[in-house]
C-alpha cells in the first residue's frame, strides 16, 4: 500500500496544476475574509465566521476539490488508468491510495484557508479572534475540505469525466443546496450547508450528512473500478 501512496504522491506533485490549485484557494478566501474584516462595526469574532460563509467558503474550496476531481478524471481523460491499473493491480489499492493522497492534500488546503483568513483579520482587521475559535475554525475547515475532496474523487471515479465531475461539484453546494434551503429541507441533512456549521458553531454532528455522501461515493467508486478496470 505504501508503495501505492508513492506513485500517486508522485503523479499528484509532478502536475503543475496542483500547486497552482493549492495557491489559489487561499487567495480566494483571503480576498472574501478581507472584504468582512473591513466590517469594522462587527465584532472580530463575527467577521472571522461570516468570511466561511457557505457560499464563500464553497468557492474557496473548489480548487482543492478541483485536485481530488483530477485524480481520476485526468487519469480518464488521458488514458493513464490502464497504467494505474497495471501497476497498482487491485480497486482497492487504486482507491485507497489516492484517497489517502487527496485526503492529505485536502487538509493541508484547510489549514491554508484558515491561515489566509487570519492573515486577511490581520491585514484589514482590528484584532483576531480567541485561540478558540482559531481551532474550531481549522478542525472545521479540515473536516469540509477532506470529505468535499473525497466526494470528488468518488463522483469523478463514477463519472470517468472530469468536467461532469467539476460541473456537479460546484452546482450541488450553490444552486441545489440552496432549493433545498429553500424548499425548507432539515438543513441537517443538506451535506455542504450543514459541515460548514462545525467551522463556526462547533457541532460535531454537522458533516454527518456530507460523510454519509463521501462514503456512498467511495464505496460507489470501488464498485465501479472493480467492474470496469479491475
Amino acid at each position: 500500500m505504501l508503495d501505492a501512496i508513492r506513485y500517486e504522491v508522485v503523479r499528484l506533485r509532478s502536475l503543475r496544476s496542483t500547486w497552482v490549485l493549492f495557491a489559489t484557494g487561499p487567495v480566494i478566501q483571503f480576498l472574501f475574509a478581507l472584504i468582512w474584516a473591513t466590517h469594522h462595526d462587527l465584532p472580530v469574532q463575527t467577521r472571522f465566521d461570516n468570511a466561511f460563509a457557505g457560499l464563500f467558503l464553497a468557492l474557496a474550496v473548489l480548487p482543492a476539490l478541483a485536485v481530488a476531481v483530477a485524480a481520476f478524471g485526468h487519469e480518464y481523460r488521458y488514458r493513464t488508468i490502464i497504467t494505474t491499473t497495471l501497476t497498482l493491480r487491485t480497486p482497492s489499492r487504486i482507491l485507497g491510495a489516492k484517497a489517502v493522497v487527496v485526503a492529505v492534500f485536502a487538509a493541508a488546503s484547510g489549514l491554508a484557508l484558515v491561515a489566509a483568513t487570519l492573515l486577511a483579520n490581520a491585514v484589514g482587521g482590528d484584532g483576531l479572534p480567541g485561540g478558540a475559535v482559531i481551532g474550531q475554525a481549522v478542525v472545521g475547515a479540515i473536516v469540509y475540505t477532506v470529505l468535499g475532496s473525497l466526494v470528488g474523487l468518488g463522483v469523478a471515479a463514477v463519472t470517468r469525466n472530469a468536467t461532469v465531475a467539476l460541473v456537479a461539484l460546484i452546482a450541488f453546494p450553490t444552486v441545489i443546496e440552496t432549493l433545498l434551503a429553500l424548499a425548507r429541507v432539515d438543513p441537517a441533512v443538506i451535506p455542504f450547508a450543514s459541515a460548514t456549521r462545525l467551522i463556526t458553531s462547533g457541532r460535531w454532528t454537522s458533516p454527518l450528512a456530507l460523510l454519509v455522501l463521501a462514503a456512498t461515493f467511495l464505496v460507489a467508486s470501488w464498485l465501479t473500478l472493480r467492474r470496469r478496470d479491475a
